[in-house]
């Protein structure tokens, strides 16, 4: 890594938090007053994101085994790179969102390694046509089209009538050829998984300082490193080497020539991304920074480490704004009382009071698991599987009141709703995500000198508490290129997993190639909480290139815990097109919520 980027990658990590609010008030996190049982709440999700991340030995065996796989029948016609084909989508879609598919080369470096097949989507400009707006939801794993078959008319509506927007499936994902699969089908590879520390989460108590715990914590991760090497063997069997193929670098350079195809050699390149997206983009940028047009990331994870540091040293960079979003979730709730949010007994309870009973339950279920008899597959709730849905609910602040009662229900006694969120849907045709985003990531990720790098128990166990590398192209940067156009980067005061400091540092980098637009609101990307202010920014970038100044903070409009016996004061006040505006805003974080899985 460039020691300057890597310096100021240090700076922005060691720069204060910056100040959030969760009314019109100042809203500051009190880390000095602590009670006796508070700890950073980020503690308890780290073992979560790791377990997302971590590119073990097996990993690395699965990605530079094996030979490619066949490809799907298909004519002389269909083969030619270039190619492409709309047809009719197979499920009702909103009016004039068509679906499709474009041939790309496999390996832009060797062109006898063959094609990949994309799957798109895609809604015309229904005024003057300026070019084409690339989606993708993050991830890794979350499927572009989804975007645009769910709601391409909301999306529209955000960013205006003047260009075509064009979802896809990236490499591996989705109806994408060649796309990961290592079991049979989803099902198989969900009992793989059931009540395993991949589905449950790793078990942890609040006492990160017991010997004891770190010791079963080593024996869970063991268990872990096993499973995913039994995957890794399956996906080397079915797949082989196709999956070196499926890094950002690539997708990046898919990118760039389905923009050559639709709008021209020349032309702009247009696209917006959230969470993984934001590396997508911050990728895009600075490998074709010439050809940069209209770019929007929203929900920045920070590509310096993305592409310079182990996966497994990833989790403590994107949690360092949790403990913020935790501190914002307890004040809300208290704010909003028992009748809103049932975690608290009285309205204005001390936050403090709220997080304790939800540690001694955690702890609880540390030592003796809740049996769940009524959920969707009988089981039991894991204090790992606890945190990992909690984890989930601070990243969506619109699903704070339902989710709450959840919790409060779990500790009840009764988690079978908190449960059934835990469970995959039992569906022959689910994506295989997780592998999917593990190939992308170990792909990006720098490759260990040795075998005694890879991860072990151990370092993955004192990471938590304190590669296919082979694919045929990495991008490390630099990430600072004077760019054809400026770009606009959006970051929430407090993101659970893509934290404020990441959006600075990409607008650090980029400096006057960019603006932060600062959205003052918890939740994973913009549109977790409706914001107007974002909504119209958004809208104006897009139709005229005009940025919002230096220092923009975007408040929120739609309240964290709604009174659904009161709910006239969202859009009574507001015109009919800024309803329509924050209505889309909402609906299309719904959409993104039901595609989107686990994500950055």
């Amino acid at each position: 890594m460039d020691e300057g980027v890597k310096q100021t990658w240090m700076d922005e990590k060691s720069s204060p938090a910056v100040t959030s609010t969760l009314t019109a008030q100042p809203f500051v996190v009190h880390r000095k007053c602590v009670h006796k049982r508070t700890f950073p709440i980020s503690y308890l999700f780290m073992t979560i994101i790791a377990s997302l991340w971590i590119c073990s030995k097996a990993i690395a065996y699965f990605l530079r085994s094996g030979s490619p796989t066949a490809l799907p029948s298909l004519t002389s016609t269909d083969l030619a790179v270039g190619a492409v084909k709309w047809f009719e989508c197979d499920a009702d879609v909103p009016d004039g969102v068509e679906c499709g598919t474009i041939n790309v080369p496999l390996d832009y470096f060797n062109a006898s390694k063959g094609i990949s097949s994309l799957a798109l989507a895609r809604l015309n400009a229904t005024k003057e046509r300026r070019g084409t707006v690339f989606l993708n939801p993050g991830g890794p794993g979350g499927s572009g089209i989804g975007l645009l078959t769910e709601r391409g008319d909301l999306l529209a509506l955000m960013i205006g009538p003047h260009y075509d927007l064009v979802g896809f499936d990236p490499r591996g994902i989705g109806k994408t050829v060649p796309k990961t699969q290592c079991f049979p089908n989803a099902i198989d590879r969900q009992i793989f998984q059931a009540n395993t520390v991949i589905e449950q989460g790793f078990t942890v108590t609040s006492n990160y300082s017991d010997p004891i715990m770190r010791d079963k914590l080593i024996e869970q991760h063991r268990q872990f490193l096993a499973l995913y090497e039994t995957q890794a063997k399956l996906c080397a069997e079915n797949m082989g080497e196709e999956l070196k193929y499926m890094g950002t670098a690539n997708v990046v350079r898919d990118i760039d020539f389905m923009a050559t195809v639709f709008d021209g050699k020349d032309a702009n390149i247009n696209f917006l991304g959230g969470s993984y997206g934001t590396i997508l983009g911050a990728y895009l940028v600075n490998m074709f920074p010439s050809r940069v047009g209209r770019v929007v990331i929203d929900g920045v994870a920070n590509p310096v480490l993305w592409s310079n540091e182990e996966t497994y040293f990833w989790p403590r960079d994107f949690l360092s704004s949790t403990e913020d979003t935790f501190q914002w979730f307890l004040r809300a709730c208290s704010e909003a009382g028992p009748k809103l949010c049932p975690l608290a007994r009285k309205i204005g309870e001390s936050t403090l009071d709220i997080q304790s009973r939800l540690e001694v339950f955690m702890d609880e279920l540390y030592e003796n698991p809740l049996p769940v008899p009524n959920a969707r597959r009988p089981g039991y709730l894991t204090s790992g599987g606890f945190r990992s849905i909690l984890l989930v609910v601070l990243e969506r602040p619109a699903t704070w009141g339902i989710r709450s009662k959840y919790l409060a229900d779990a500790m009840a006694g009764d988690a079978t709703e908190l449960y059934n969120m835990l469970l995959p849907d039992y569906d022959l045709t689910a994506p295989d995500g997780d592998l999917a985003r593990l190939a992308v990531s170990c792909l990006d990720a720098p490759r260990p000198k040795t075998q005694a790098e890879f991860p072990t128990p151990e370092m993955m166990t004192d990471a938590a508490l304190a590669a296919i590398r082979d694919g045929p192209e990495r991008f490390t940067g630099p990430w600072n290129h004077t760019l054809n156009n400026k770009i606009l980067i959006v970051s929430n005061t407090a993101d659970p997993v893509t934290p404020i400091a990441s959006g600075k540092l990409v607008h650090k980098l980029l400096a006057d190639s960019s603006a932060l637009l600062v959205q003052n609101s918890p939740g994973h990307c913009s549109l977790a909480v409706g914001s107007l202010c974002t909504m119209k920014a958004f809208r104006k970038y897009y139709d005229s290139g005009e940025l919002p100044p230096e220092g923009t903070i975007c408040e929120t409009d739609e309240p964290l815990f709604p009174d659904p016996d009161n709910d006239m004061h969202l859009f009574g006040d507001k015109t009919k097109e800024d309803a329509a505006l924050l209505r889309a805003a909402m609906g299309i974080r719904d959409v993104l919520h039901g595609i989107s899985g686990r994500r950055i």
